[in-house]
């Protein structure tokens, strides 16, 4: 049987695995993304993995999940700020060279969300939008079951739709979008403002689910401008199905509950039945998932 190595380059670490046509990821693991000459010595460090994936399994292609933007026709890191060093580097012709393999480069949300759509929550659907919350907030968008990509493979950038009129200004350039007012990030920061203290996003959970009256205040915050955001999505786009990611959806039904009270008071009832909320399952694999999913084109 022919299986794929797929990566998920992060900035903080490549997760890595050999997948099956099942979805199994087998030989997972991760290691550091490298702080320095990433342009060398990331396409090193997969070359390495997938040398030692070889000895054990016949690899047929491989397929990566990164951060940043990508150029997926041209297997390329258009920018990333998360890694230093990583942008402008030609990741498909680099790993081909040095492996004799195909090589698919997507990015990773992108790849979340076609990992979703193989094995998880979007599973048969060809309608979708994933909206992932963490620091920032990232998307990506499936219409009539292909990814949405734009003339300058720019598209699905949720995060950064204004919501906020002269709102607090972004390092994207611009001001009041969604990711400074509903990201994780902004969840701890509207508990700082009232409290004082700086918390973890799990930190602050706790409190909410203790009822600490500060920390349900700045969820409540948090949550309206979520709402707002999702709300736009859905009449934007229709999807059948809106994806919530991230690490706070391991916070299960409660947190989606607590969603479902604003947006069924904020979008147009018509929608209600069309489009429906609901959490990412493939959680850490999703990307890996989705990886293999570009790789072998079972959705463009």
């Amino acid at each position: 049987m022919i299986y794929s190595a797929c990566f998920d380059i992060g900035g903080t670490y490549i997760k890595y695995g050999v997948v099956t046509g099942e979805g199994e990821i087998l030989l997972a693991g991760k290691m550091e993304t490298p702080l320095d000459h990433a342009q060398t010595s990331i396409p090193e460090m997969i070359d390495e993995k997938i040398q030692f994936f070889k000895q054990h399994y016949l690899i047929g292609n491989i397929g990566i999940s990164s951060c940043g933007l990508v150029d997926h026709q041209e297997g390329k890191v258009i920018f990333s700020s998360n890694i230093k060093g990583y942008s402008g580097l030609k990741l498909a012709e680099v790993l081909h060279k040095k492996t004799g393999l195909s090589v698919s480069v997507e990015n990773d949300v992108r790849s979340a969300c076609l990992g979703e759509m193989w094995l998880g929550a979007a599973s048969g659907k060809q309608e979708v939008v994933l909206l992932t919350l963490g620091t920032g907030i990232g998307g990506a968008v499936v219409i009539n079951g292909k990814l949405m990509r734009g003339s300058a493979n720019l598209a699905g950038e949720l995060g950064h739709m204004s919501i906020m009129h002269n709102g607090e200004s972004c390092p994207c350039g611009g001001a009041g979008c969604l990711e400074r007012y509903a990201s994780t990030s902004a969840l701890v920061r509207f508990y700082k403002g009232l409290s004082g203290q700086e918390l973890s996003g799990k930190e602050m959970m706790d409190l909410v689910h203790k009822n600490d009256l500060l920390a349900l205040e700045a969820y409540d915050l948090f949550l309206e401008h979520l709402v707002t955001g999702l709300v736009n999505i859905a009449h934007l786009y229709n999807p059948e199905i809106i994806i919530i990611g991230g690490g706070i959806t391991e916070q299960g039904e409660v947190f989606l509950k607590d969603i479902l009270e604003k947006y069924d008071k904020k979008v147009m009832q018509v929608y209600k039945q069309s489009t429906k909320l609901v959490l990412a399952q493939l959680h850490n694999d999703a990307a890996l998932c989705g990886a293999y999913v570009a790789a072998n084109q079972l959705i463009k």
